[in-house]
C-alpha cells in the first residue's frame, strides 16, 4: 500500500487536492529564516521544495558598559574674601577713641618659603555701627568720639579709610591722630588688595594667617605713640566670609605682640590658650 503522505492544492476549479506533509511543515522555517540569512539547504524528494532546517541563534558576547566619566563640578567657587573684625571692648568712655583702635590689617603667606611674608593689605573697607548701640556716646567731658564714626571732627568713610593700606597708624601728643579707627563696638570689614598692586579681592585660604594692627603697647615702643601714651590693647574676635556673607568662618588669635604680655606699661593682654577667640593688641590669627 502507498503510505506516501497526501498533501491538497486549489485548482483553478476552486478542487482542493491533498499536499505532502513536508511541505506544511517546512513553509515556517523558510519564512523565519529568510529574515535572518541563507544557510546550506536540503531537497524535498516528495515536493521538490527546498527545505531548510533550523538555525541556533548567533551567539552575541554581552560587552561590557561604557564607562561613564563624571560630569566636571561646575559649581562655581565660593572663597573667602572679606576679613570681618567685630569689636569686644567695652572700654569705659574716658577718651577720645573708644573700643579697639584698628590700623590696618594684613594677609600674612604661611606655607613653604614664603611664611611670614605680606601678600597684601585691606581695600574697600566698610564699617557698621552696633545695632545694640555704640559702646560710648560720648567720650570724657568734651563729648567728641574724635575717631569713632560718631566723631564731630572727621566723617566715617574718612575714619573707615584709615583702615587700609598698611600699618601707619600714629598717636600725637600735639595734633591731630593719623592713621586708625575706634571701631566703638562696631563692625569692621575689609578686601585684601595684593601687596605690590593693591588689585583684588585676594581669596583667603585655609593656612593663611591675618595680621591686625591694634593701636596698642608696641606703638610707643617703636615711637608711633609718645611714651605717655596709655596705648591700652584692646580686644576684638576677626571671622573671614564669602562675597556674599553667606559662609563665614571664626579666626583662632595664635600670636600677641610680646609689648603687650610683658607687663610694659600698660600692657593687659592674658596668653593665649587653646581656646582663646579674641585678639588682643596686635595680634596674628590663623585661618583654619
Amino acid at each position: 500500500m502507498n503510505r506516501t503522505p497526501k498533501r491538497f492544492v486549489h485548482t483553478a476549479e476552486g478542487e482542493v487536492r491533498q499536499m505532502s506533509t513536508n511541505l506544511k511543515i517546512g513553509f515556517p522555517f523558510i519564512l523565519a529564516l529568510g529574515l535572518a540569512g541563507c544557510p546550506s539547504s536540503s531537497s524535498d524528494v516528495d515536493s521538490g521544495v527546498a527545505y531548510y532546517p533550523p538555525q541556533d541563534d548567533a551567539y552575541v558576547a554581552p560587552t561590557e558598559d561604557a564607562a561613564v566619566t563624571p560630569a566636571p563640578d561646575t559649581a562655581a567657587p565660593d572663597p573667602y574674601v572679606w576679613v570681618v573684625i567685630q569689636d569686644t571692648e567695652q572700654k569705659a568712655c574716658t577718651t577720645n577713641g573708644p573700643g579697639a583702635d584698628i590700623d590696618a590689617v594684613a594677609l600674612v603667606a604661611n606655607t613653604g618659603t614664603s611664611v611670614g611674608t605680606v601678600l597684601g593689605y585691606g581695600i574697600n573697607a566698610k564699617f557698621k555701627a552696633n545695632p545694640l548701640g555704640n559702646a560710648c556716646d560720648t567720650c570724657g567731658t568734651g563729648g567728641n568720639c574724635k575717631y569713632a564714626a560718631i566723631s564731630s571732627t572727621f566723617t566715617e568713610d574718612e575714619l573707615v579709610a584709615r583702615t587700609e593700606g598698611p600699618q601707619d597708624g600714629q598717636v600725637n601728643a600735639t595734633g591731630d591722630d593719623v592713621g586708625y579707627f575706634s571701631l566703638n563696638a562696631g563692625t569692621l570689614q575689609l578686601q585684601i588688595g595684593n601687596v605690590t598692586t593693591g588689585v583684588g579681592p585676594l581669596e583667603i585660604k585655609p593656612g593663611d594667617q591675618i595680621q591686625v594692627y591694634e593701636v596698642d603697647q608696641s606703638y610707643p615702643a617703636n615711637n608711633y605713640a609718645p611714651q605717655s601714651c596709655s596705648c591700652l590693647p584692646e580686644h576684638y574676635t576677626v571671622y573671614v566670609q564669602n562675597a556674599l556673607g553667606t559662609k563665614t568662618l571664626a579666626l583662632t588669635p595664635t600670636l600677641l605682640d610680646p609689648a603687650n604680655t610683658t607687663g610694659i606699661g600698660n600692657a593687659t593682654c592674658s596668653a593665649l590658650t587653646s581656646t582663646s577667640t579674641e585678639g588682643c593688641g596686635s595680634t596674628l590669627f590663623v585661618v583654619p
